[in-house]
């Protein structure tokens, strides 16, 4: 057997959080499994309509134009 060692503390060099947080979906407001993704879950919980309808809104919202000629 090999032993192991684990540090809960920060290393000098590292930046942040030492883990990801929980991935919220936006439209539900639902927090995913650790092996989840987010595009997996909108695509399995969420229609098309309800994911275009979530972007439109959050789009309109903040003003941004779009860059296409």
């Amino acid at each position: 057997m090999h032993a192991v060692s684990l540090s809960l503390g920060r290393a000098d060099d590292e930046e942040g959080m030492a883990f990801t947080p929980p991935v919220e979906c936006p439209i539900c407001r639902d927090v995913l499994e650790l092996d989840r993704t987010l595009e997996d879950h909108l695509v399995g919980n969420h229609s098309h309509a309800e994911v275009a309808r979530h972007l439109a809104c959050s789009h309109e919202g903040t003003g941004t134009k779009p860059v296409s000629n």
